[in-house]
């Protein structure tokens, strides 16, 4: 992670805003033909948006030009949801022109909504996707898994610091930093993984110094949660397939 990256706060980062918007996209045949399609956002933000309803995308890596009234962009198609995933329908893109930002107006009149997640009763708990693969609900699975995590104390004061993520739940992850952090300190996170961005926003639950900060998610940022869930359920298939006789080790916080 380059100096410049760490020294950003996490609410210097691009907001991500669940919203549905419509919008126009063209994308090419394969004799270069140009052709429209009608779409519509599943969440957006200045360097991209997920996107559904886009009929004729089938892989990463195709170019398409999305059109919002009079503003025109040239994306790349970073993913699309599996069939049979939690993001099933889904096409994430990312806007190729370092210059430009895509839904300025939008974005500029919206802000970020998070869900609660954390209670056996809560109506925005997750389906326990990856618990449910070892037949436990109540206490989740942990997987491994790198990944960058940008933190910044609830104290709009507060410096923002770097960490690295090692290891990820439902309900919370481990990380390592070089910073002081104290348990009861009151996060928000930014969890960096391949392609996605996750935000929460958290509290430190236990400090080990050989061991590492675990932090306890208390809400999601809209729009995440499936992203979440596709995660650690490709997370699980992966350690059965590696480990077929053995199950996935549960782990409190």
């Amino acid at each position: 992670m380059s100096e410049e990256t760490s020294k950003q706060s996490p609410d210097r980062l691009d907001k991500r805003i669940h919203v549905a918007l419509p919008i126009r996209v063209t994308y090419w045949d394969s004799d270069n033909k140009p052709c429209l399609d009608l779409a519509c956002t599943y969440d957006i933000s200045a360097r991209g948006a997920r996107v559904t309803g886009l009929r004729y995308v089938k892989a990463a890596g195709e170019i398409i030009a999305v059109e919002r009234g009079r503003s025109k962009a040239f994306c790349r198609v970073v993913w699309v949801g599996e069939p049979n995933s939690e993001l099933r329908g889904q096409v994430g893109i990312q806007c190729l022109e370092s210059d430009r930002m895509m839904f300025e107006t939008e974005l500029r009149g919206l802000e970020e909504v998070y869900e609660k997640i954390q209670g056996e009763n809560s109506p925005y708990r997750m389906n326990s996707v990856a618990g449910s693969l070892n037949g436990n609900r109540r206490r989740q699975p942990r997987f491994d898994i790198p990944g960058v995590v940008d933190l910044l104390k609830r104290d709009p004061n507060a410096d923002h610091t770097a960490a690295i993520l090692r290891n990820l739940s439902e309900t919370g992850c481990l990380i390592t930093s070089n910073h002081k952090l104290v348990p009861g300190t009151e996060l928000k996170l930014v969890l960096q993984v391949g392609n996605q961005d996750l935000r929460f926003r958290g509290r430190v639950r236990h400090v080990a110094l050989d061991f590492g900060v675990g932090i306890e998610f208390r809400e999601i940022r809209k729009g995440d949660r499936q992203v979440l869930q596709f995660l650690l359920h490709k997370l699980a298939e992966k350690e059965e397939d590696e480990n077929p006789k053995t199950k996935a080790a549960t782990v409190s916080l």
